[in-house]
């Protein structure tokens, strides 16, 4: 089989002019965007449809990449090579191939114009989830694009993983209006996907409450200035009320997304205590490493004020902020290596290895009317 003399003619038109390509396989259409707007080539394939869309990848990557072999051996070769420029990024585009566009969303030179066009060529929740995580493209005049379909198509997400990475880069862009804000913390209350969202975003995103519309167009990417926006003695409401939304969330998991990201975000307030060694992978690891962890921080008030005010802390807070500092996912994944258990059945397996870091929780938030 080959290509038709009209079809490789008008595909090679448009593959020298394009910027950008896609192919509508259930239509037998390739669309091209160019600077004068988007064309589109109406495929009359002779014989099998999924040999044709072969036949014409293979012309498009000849063209575009001066090589039929497409997207993989690109991808060899730039691995040999050290990094995709924009350049090459930008004929990644041309190719027809959603994994070339995902390559493109996740590259670290992705630009705002490169997102545009890869957000013609295959515009997904998770393109635009890739795409966000980059600063340029926050800034840019695809952010926004970006956003309002995350927002719009996050009540059909079913898939905890998704609701959770949607939420977090949603806030991290810093993009949302304090209106779009408040209905996602709402959801919140009632979701506990949603809730966990907000947990992996970070403390300074938790509420409307606590961060208010003024400031909701702050940049908060750098992550040491988000840490230094909350206690990590717990000492104030608005941690505290972290502390509280986390016990929440193990309360009400529902699946090993939502105790992985809610353990991780947990010892986020506590990461200028935690030490350097890796994180316990047991109960009997952790209390010993509560214990080193005390002894490591009562040696230090001198030389650090707020170490000097952790040791002024009552006993059973000095404990239950080291349990907290030292939680993290290594703590439950000797557990989740070993059931796939969703519900109540996964949390009746977690409940001895939470119990302490349930019990910290409860001790550090118990007497929150009494915060500062």
């Amino acid at each position: 089989m080959s290509l038709s003399e009209e079809d490789s003619l008008r595909l090679h038109v448009l593959a020298k002019s394009a910027v950008a390509i896609r192919i509508d396989e259930a239509r037998m259409i390739v669309f091209g965007l160019s600077e004068r707007g988007e064309h589109r080539v109406e495929l009359r394939p002779s014989g099998r449809e999924e040999r044709y869309l072969r036949l014409v990848r293979e012309l498009l990557s000849t063209v575009a990449l001066g090589t039929p072999g497409g997207y993989p051996v690109f991808i060899r070769r730039w691995t040999r090579s050290g990094a995709l420029e924009a350049e090459r990024l930008n004929k990644l585009l041309c190719l027809g191939e959603p994994e070339a566009v995902v390559a493109v969303a996740a590259s670290s030179e992705l630009t705002d114009s490169l997102a545009h066009k890869a957000w013609w060529c295959l515009p997904t929740s998770e393109t635009a989830r890739m795409m966000l995580r980059h600063h340029d493209v926050i800034e840019g005049q695809t952010g926004p694009l970006l956003v309002a379909f995350l927002l719009e198509q996050l009540p059909f997400e079913t898939a905890t993983r998704a609701i959770i990475d949607t939420i977090k880069v949603m806030l991290h862009s810093n993009l949302l209006d304090a209106q779009a804000h408040e209905r996602l913390w709402t959801k919140a209350t009632q979701h506990v996907a949603y809730l966990v969202g907000f947990l992996a975003a970070g403390p300074v995103y938790l509420e409307p409450t606590t961060t208010g519309s003024a400031n909701l167009s702050k940049p908060r990417t750098n992550a040491a200035a988000m840490r230094q926006t909350v206690d990590p003695l717990a000492k104030t409401r608005s941690t505290r009320r972290y502390l509280k939304a986390c016990a929440m969330a193990l309360e009400k998991a529902i699946d090993m997304d939502v105790v992985v990201d809610t353990v991780n975000a947990i010892g986020v307030p506590f990461q200028t205590l935690r030490p350097a060694s890796a994180l316990p992978r047991s109960v009997d690891a952790l209390k010993k490493a509560v214990t080193e962890q005390l002894a490591v921080l009562q040696h230090k008030p001198a030389a650090d004020p707020q170490h000097h005010e952790f040791a002024r802390l009552p006993q059973s807070h000095r404990e239950a902020i080291a349990v907290l500092s030292l939680t993290g996912e290594p703590l439950v994944a000797p557990v989740f290596a070993h059931t796939d258990a969703t519900g109540s059945l996964m949390r009746q397996k977690l409940a001895s290895t939470l119990a302490p870091v349930i019990q910290a929780l409860d001790t550090l938030t118990r007497d929150e009317g009494a915060a500062s």
